[in-house]
């Protein structure tokens, strides 16, 4: 049988058992470790109960690598589509904005 994850709902707040929504980037990070079609990709994680149903997020922040000097830096990236979306999720208010 499979685990049932419980815990706290990252929309409503509830403890409650929780379903998990991934957005999936196309972009190279240093944060996720997310491989989709043997390319590295970032992702954002949404825990959710079964009364929430998580909008795309309308920002991420990868932590991606300089090629110039090393360092990592971590980016706040506004109104990027996902490259793939597994679990529920909702459109209509990455749209509206």
């Amino acid at each position: 049988m499979g685990d049932i994850e419980f815990g706290k709902c990252d929309i409503c707040g509830k403890e409650a058992p929780l379903s998990r929504t991934y957005f999936i980037y196309d972009i190279h990070c240093e944060c996720c470790g997310c491989k989709e079609d043997g390319r590295d990709m970032h992702s954002e994680l949404v825990r959710h109960c079964e009364n929430c149903v998580p909008d795309i997020p309308q920002n991420i922040k990868p932590l991606v690598k300089s090629n110039i000097d090393g360092q990592e830096y971590r980016l706040k990236i506004d109104g990027m589509k996902p490259y793939k979306i597994y679990g529920e999720f909702c459109i209509q208010k990455f749209h509206s904005q």
